[in-house]
């Protein structure tokens, strides 16, 4: 109703029926009869809010718990289709079962591969492992190295070794200077050193130092490679990495894990890997 009557009262000062200060007055009151005449708002029950409220809640937590639901049917999905793609994939639990698949070619290049085509070297808990006849032919090894051939084949070895000695040697020495600095490095590549020869070689190894000057040598030879005619192992802690052979003697020198790598590389020559 409010609009028509303004509407009409509008027309009425238009035609100049009334003055401008009348068709305000009148305006106003019409305005003040409408608002007086309006139904007054709705109050919803206290009881009413408070289970509209409930409700809501209720609402809310359906949604949540729907998403929650997803979510875990996704994860289970995804879980589902990861393990049909590996069903049947089950990692190889034994290294000769590695073996058998590096020589079926099913292997990546970091789990194994066949050296110069022959050699089947496989990882297995952070080592190398081939597999190799030893030197008398009587038996088949797994043996393990720090690093693979293709790691340390770039590692040139000088001099030369008398083969009559190694072959024949039941004893050999392992001398290093006990003044060093980082004898973790020395005793790993020592006792690398000393494991093929023990296990595979069947030499004992004979403790000793290249000087006197600690109570832990003074009870054992001090051999360096030009006091004896005996095969030596002679590991030198030095700057510059270097293997050589000095006919009876094995120099290995470096710092650290090039004493390692060293170690490996005349192991791959005495076992005739890598020439």
């Amino acid at each position: 109703m409010k609009p028509i009557k303004l509407k009409k009262l509008q027309e009425i000062h238009e035609h100049g029926l009334i003055t401008t200060e009348e068709f305000e007055k009148k305006k106003k009151e019409i305005e003040v009869l409408e608002q007086s005449s309006a139904p007054p708002a709705v109050e919803m029950p206290e009881e009413r809010q408070e289970e509209s409220k409930g409700e809501a809640k209720e609402v809310k937590l359906k949604s949540d718990k729907t998403l929650i639901v997803t979510a875990i049917i996704i994860i289970l999905l995804f879980g589902t289709i990861f393990g049909l793609r590996n069903f049947g994939q089950e990692r190889p639990k034994t290294i000769d079962e590695l073996h058998e698949l590096n020589l079926k070619g099913k292997l990546k290049k970091d789990e194994g591969y066949l050296h110069n085509g022959v050699y089947s070297f496989v990882k297995f808990d952070g080592l190398w492992y081939a597999q190799l006849v030893s030197p008398k032919g009587t038996r088949l090894y797994n043996i393990q190295f720090r690093y693979a051939p293709r790691d340390v084949e770039k590692i040139k070895i000088g001099g030369s070794l008398d083969s009559n000695l190694i072959d024949n040697a039941t004893e050999y020495y392992v001398t290093f200077n006990p003044t060093g600095q980082n004898f973790s490095a020395v005793a790993l590549a020592i006792g690398d050193f000393n494991t093929h020869m023990t296990n595979i070689f069947f030499k004992q190894p004979i403790a000793a130092c290249d000087k006197n000057e600690t109570n832990a040598c003074a009870n054992r030879p001090i051999i360096t490679c030009d006091n004896t005619a005996d095969l030596v192992l002679y590991v030198k802690e030095a700057n510059n990495s270097a293997v050589y052979f000095d006919d009876n003697c094995i120099v290995v020198e470096g710092n650290g894990f090039d004493l390692v790598k060293g170690i490996d590389r005349v192991l791959y020559d005495l076992y005739g890997i890598i020439k």
